[in-house]
């Protein structure tokens, strides 16, 4: 589905009854913003949890294969759920970070628990995790 809307002169725009319908959207929920600058879009994305169960992490490691499979399975077991996330290796073969915006409302971990039990995997070189607040998604 696509439609073009008109920004208003706050830089506001209005998802379509339609969207937020299909999305079952209601006012008051929060949806996450995410800019790519390489291909100069933004995307929309329901954040089904509340808001202050989420965290953002950013976890670099060694870019071999697997590696980011095994934390992905880690991340999992602790019963974390992945709202957006984004990979790159910035030493191809070498080294890799990944960027995740998580809902923890379902781990019965401490944020401490889980950088613990994710660095403590002999591929994972450093881990940041903090609770996200409004307008700190900016890495």
């Amino acid at each position: 589905m696509n439609t073009i809307v008109k920004l208003d002169i706050r830089g506001r725009l209005v998802i379509p009854k339609e969207y937020r319908e299909n999305l079952d959207l209601k006012q008051g929920d929060n949806v996450l913003l995410s800019l790519d600058y390489k291909t100069n879009t933004i995307t929309i994305s329901p954040i089904y949890g509340k808001q202050n169960d989420l965290v953002k992490m950013k976890i670099e490691f060694g870019d071999t294969p697997g590696c980011l499979a095994k934390i992905a399975s880690n991340l999992a077991e602790m019963k974390i759920d992945l709202v957006m996330t984004e990979s790159k290796s910035f030493e191809r073969g070498t080294k890799a970070r990944w960027d995740i915006i998580a809902d923890i409302s379902k781990t019965n971990f401490t944020l401490n628990e889980i950088k613990k039990s994710v660095l403590s995997t002999k591929f994972v070189e450093s881990m940041s995790i903090n609770k996200l607040a409004r307008d700190s998604l900016h890495y």
